[in-house]
């Protein structure tokens, strides 16, 4: 049913010319065309539309919001047992009892399970697949395994031990690209042929095809204000390093925050050339997070083409233990608003038609299996 109604706003769209298409329609428009709408609650809100397009894939579902009614539990608020997320938790019986959770995944994907719970002898069921999770005598967060979700409506089953208590369980997927307009989705803005480039090439992960331009820019390491435990080294254990030097993290983990500005017409590729055999974690101003895998000597690693946010531009990456940095590169392609513009084949910077729009929702239905 929400797939018809879908495409009948499509078919419409050409005898609304005359009206305000808003980037609100367009954001339907790609969630349908990327295949997505089976994430989307019967009802859905901008934040659904948000979240959806986000990147993000991490989905928490708070047990006392999830349970269905006649499951016999108990919603709780002490925290005897430890701090807990959301409005409450959930206590069982005296006897094992059975939880049933309902709720949305707006992604399909490879998803690690996480739950916050309490007792041992939990059972957290998808389907066939039983993951055991055993807590202690307080809340504990525990991660339990891998499991591979289709997007849409979703049921799990918690069996309880006696008196067990769940918090929340979570599901984590990798992230993708956020498909973002400069500035943000603004739902009620009508939409421009500008945004309408940017967010195709977004869905589609083509901003890789955009042409580098000659310049880079290059921050190193031990540039900046170094934490605590960490060194900088001239040497060349790890092989050869920008400019001849770089940092060393000691005995803990360590996080170094790179400032710059956003490079001339926002599209780049973001490098990072550290080593070390644990994973690097990056965040790009809010707007990205990876995990990166490095050698034990030094070695470039894309975080990928993004479009970068506006502004100042802030970088935080968190090394482990023992492990080494040596720069941060950002390696800026031609994004200004006359090459997107040409990549999707449209000739205006500011109108678009309701045409022009179903052609470029048809573009990302046929590669959308490319992204």
């Amino acid at each position: 049913m929400k797939r018809l109604l879908l495409l009948f706003v499509l078919i419409l769209l050409p005898a609304l010319a005359q009206a305000q298409i808003t980037q609100r329609d367009w954001a339907l428009q790609l969630i349908d065309s990327l295949g997505w709408s089976f994430g989307l609650p019967e009802k859905p809100t901008d934040k659904d539309y948000a979240r959806i397009l986000n990147g993000s894939r991490v989905y928490r579902v708070e047990a006392e919001d999830a349970y269905q009614r006649e499951d016999e539990v108990a919603v709780m608020q002490f925290k005897t047992f430890g701090a807990f997320s959301g409005s409450g938790w959930l206590n069982g019986i005296r006897v094992e009892t059975k939880v049933h959770f309902k709720f949305n995944l707006p992604h399909s994907g490879s998803y690690q399970i996480k739950a916050r719970v309490r007792l041992a002898g939990h059972h957290l069921r998808f389907g066939n697949r039983d993951f055991r999770l055993n807590g202690g005598a307080k809340f504990t967060d525990v991660s339990v395994g891998n499991i591979d979700l289709q997007a849409g409506p979703q049921e799990a089953v918690l069996s309880l031990p006696p008196d067990g208590s769940i918090d929340y369980f979570e599901l984590e997927a990798a992230p993708f690209e956020p498909i973002l307009p400069d500035g943000g989705w603004i739902f009620d803005a009508q939409i421009t042929a500008v945004v309408a480039a940017q967010t195709t090439l977004q869905a589609l992960n083509l901003q890789k095809t955009l042409p580098l331009t000659a310049s880079s820019i290059k921050l190193e390491a031990e540039n900046l204000a170094l934490p605590h435990g960490v060194r900088v080294y001239q040497d060349s254990n790890r092989g050869p390093a920008s400019g001849g030097r770089y940092v060393q993290v000691g005995a803990a983990p360590a996080r170094f925050d790179f400032y710059t500005v956003r490079v001339h017409g926002g599209v780049a590729d973001v490098m990072l050339r550290a080593a070390g055999l644990k994973p690097v974690a990056v965040k790009v101003s809010g707007h990205v997070e990876r995990q990166l895998q490095f050698d034990y000597r030094f070695v470039d690693r894309s975080l990928g083409t993004m479009f970068l946010p506006r502004g100042e531009l802030t970088v935080n990456v968190m090394i482990p233990a023992g492990g080494s940095l040596d720069r941060l590169e950002l390696r800026p392609r031609r994004g200004e608003p006359a090459d997107l513009l040409r990549l999707v084949g449209l000739t205006s910077a500011t109108s678009i038609t309701p045409q022009q729009l179903n052609k470029l929702s048809a573009l990302i239905d046929r590669l959308r299996d490319l992204r």
